[in-house]
């Protein structure tokens, strides 16, 4: 793997907001709700997007329809290129390179579980790009080139329950979010620009005029998936070769 080196001013900015971390039973509890609870987070992103698909179903808007898929194949792009460069590159945690000096939240019974189970479980995890901020990048973009005022807000969204949260705990670099956000755009751009992913849509649209029950039911499935973050494909895998070892 190919190691990686954050600047300076990387470790300054997350010590500045990991400061506050550990101090407020109030502020760690509503930032491990918005780091662990993905129903809170990227759920509720996947819900606009899925509220565009019914608006243009219901107002006969294919250009809405078609937005959906829009977010939908920048989505699988973006998560392909993070995935490969979390394979290649090397770039241990805030958490763990600095663990001495990183606060941890107040733990309650009730938090402990989103704390412990949550993050601490696999701190090793490679933090260049983060793949979380990526993902929710992509659907505020996306939602953005909808309408501009419910994308601003999504964008927005991102920012305090995504990447607030990674630096107040000391889990992420503002650079690993950065690139994961640029990535998002570059992926949304490509998506745009490209004409084969218009005529995808098209034709993914015929087949949901065709089998309107296997199209929702797979879709519904897919908007569940995207809101797990692919937590299911991503352990899938591991699953697989566990159950064939011997």
């Amino acid at each position: 793997m190919i190691g990686f080196q954050h600047h300076a001013l990387d470790s300054a900015i997350v010590f500045f907001f990991n400061k506050f971390c550990g101090k407020s039973v109030f502020l760690d509890t509503l930032a491990l709700i918005f780091l662990s609870v993905d129903a809170l987070r990227t759920a509720i992103l996947v819900a606009l997007v899925v509220g565009i698909w019914e608006y243009g179903k219901i107002k006969n808007d294919i250009s809405a329809n078609k937005r959906v898929l829009m977010i939908l194949f920048s989505v699988v792009l973006t998560l392909g290129a993070i995935e490969i460069l979390n394979a290649l590159i090397d770039s241990p945690r805030p958490v763990v390179t600095h663990e001495k000096l990183i606060n941890s939240p107040i733990i309650t019974p009730d938090t402990k579980p989103l704390w412990k189970d949550g993050w601490v479980r696999n701190p090793k995890h490679g933090s260049f790009p983060s793949d979380t901020v990526a993902l929710l990048s992509t659907i505020a973009i996306g939602l953005f080139f909808w309408n501009k005022t419910l994308g601003a807000f999504a964008i927005l969204f991102v920012f305090f329950v995504g990447i607030l949260p990674r630096l107040y705990f000391g889990l992420h670099y503002p650079s690993d979010m950065a690139i994961g956000f640029i990535i998002s755009l570059l992926s949304s751009w490509f998506v745009e620009k490209v004409n084969i992913f218009n005529s995808l849509s098209k034709r993914i649209l015929s087949f949901q005029n065709r089998y309107p029950y296997i199209f929702g039911t797979a879709g519904f499935y897919l908007a569940y998936v995207i809101a797990d973050k692919f937590i299911l494909l991503r352990k899938l895998p591991v699953w697989i070769k566990v159950m064939l070892s011997k």
